[in-house]
């Protein structure tokens, strides 16, 4: 550890997870252990809100896009 309290992760490391510079990380310690790992990015979901709003409920969709079944009776 530097003196900044900064580490260097090992190329083996860092290929085997993917990391890259300027990737997130996060740290978790668990008991005596120090847990690092790529921080998985999260979707903003709200750009996506509505863009199914058609005025259609959700049976109506689900009518739409599900195959007509035939019931013997």
């Amino acid at each position: 550890m530097s003196s900044k309290g900064q580490v260097t992760i090992p190329k083996l490391v860092r290929d085997a997870l993917g990391i890259m510079r300027g990737d997130a990380l996060e740290f978790e310690v668990r008991g005596n252990e120090f847990i690092g790992r790529k921080k998985l990015s999260r979707v903003d979901w709200s750009q996506y809100v509505g863009i199914l709003a058609d005025g259609r409920s959700t049976d109506e969709i689900m009518r739409e896009v599900r195959p007509v079944r035939a019931w013997a009776e």
